[in-house]
């Protein structure tokens, strides 16, 4: 039996190098859809990146997909997969980041992963903690605790944030290269950029797949997916002494350290594959849909003006940015004639 194919349009994925086969959703509209990727479609797939409100100029059903600390406004779009669990009608889907990565082979595994080490599995740990971030979080966190922890033990900063290791010693998330440097240490600070419930990213899950125990700083509905007896959570600035304190505890008896690497990954066992067949049902509730039945924004009225104002907006950064492009290269042509007439 043929697929029903749908029609859609990437707007603000254009970035160098964007391949929609890296996008988990994507994956999953080709599993159940013959996806054409169309100048012309019934659909756009939009995100945060790029020119902003760009998809206003679109009047086709508008699905934001964000990876972002971003809640998307209805006001302007019909679905969104988002990294919020916003309530609100059929409207949004609230996927975390660690099943929403380029592998979520990894999250998957995390289901059946066997977690009974033997004693000796300590021996593996041959270095204490490791941090990895591109930039700073809200507040100044990340780099106060790392600084913090530091005064105990060496802790390894791979990323490109606070790195203190060789360049060689870089990791990144596109090879193994960050599993297999996690794999030798005992502990992963895995803080987010900013406290927001329901904003998770891989950060966590990427630490229980190396068989670390993560440190982890963020959502406070962490331990409705995350089973809290299976990592150390900081709740705060005012909470790095108790938080440093536990760490120390553990990294001075192994007894201790292996009780929590043994315990459970999630709350419920199940979680990821239920996590993805919702997401599947979600998805296959927008497309099965007959088109004008889809939308669900308001095109008319007090959001038709909302969206007409950022159309117009965009317009102006356009002409301004026009404007600018002519100025520079009068600029430039200038120049090269008063160099001719030294």
């Amino acid at each position: 039996m043929s697929m029903k194919k749908i029609k859609i349009k990437f707007v603000g994925y254009d970035w160098p190098g964007f391949y929609p086969e890296e996008l988990y959703f994507y994956r999953l509209f080709k599993k159940h859809y013959d996806v054409e990727i169309s100048d012309n479609p019934d659909y756009v797939i939009c995100s945060i990146f790029g020119t902003e409100y760009e998809y206003c100029k679109y009047p086709q059903i508008r699905i934001m997909c964000v990876g972002e600390n971003y809640i998307p406004d209805f006001n302007l779009i019909d679905y969104s997969i988002s990294r919020y669990p916003i309530n609100y009608l059929d409207r949004n889907f609230y996927l975390i980041g660690c099943a929403d990565v380029v592998d979520e082979k990894k999250w998957k595994q995390l289901e059946t992963k066997n977690r009974n080490y033997p004693d000796q599995f300590i021996n593996t740990k041959t270095r204490f903690a490791n941090f990895i971030a591109s930039h700073e979080s809200e507040n100044g966190l990340r780099g106060d605790f790392f600084k913090e922890l530091c005064k105990y033990k060496r802790v390894d900063s791979v990323g490109s944030y606070l790195n203190n290791m060789a360049e060689e010693d870089k990791v990144t998330f596109r090879d193994d290269s960050k599993t297999n440097f996690q794999k030798k240490c005992k502990f992963t600070l895995c803080f987010e950029s900013t406290s927001h419930e329901g904003f998770i990213t891989e950060k966590i899950s990427d630490a229980f797949y190396a068989d670390t125990i993560p440190v982890y700083f963020g959502s406070t509905n962490v331990t409705e997916i995350f089973n809290e007896k299976a990592f150390i959570i900081c709740r705060g600035r005012e909470d790095f002494a108790r938080t440093i304190d536990l760490i120390k505890k553990l990294d001075q008896d192994d007894d201790l350290y292996m009780e929590m690497l043994r315990q459970p990954i999630f709350v419920n066992s199940h979680y990821p594959s239920e996590l993805e067949k919702s997401f599947e049902e979600y998805i296959c509730h927008i497309f099965d849909q007959p088109i004008e039945h889809a939308y669900r924004r308001s095109r008319v009225y007090a959001p038709s003006r909302f969206e007409q104002y950022h159309l117009n907006c965009l317009d102006m950064v356009r002409k301004n940015a026009s404007k600018k492009n002519i100025l520079e290269r009068e600029k430039a042509l200038i120049k090269r004639v008063l160099s001719r007439l030294k």
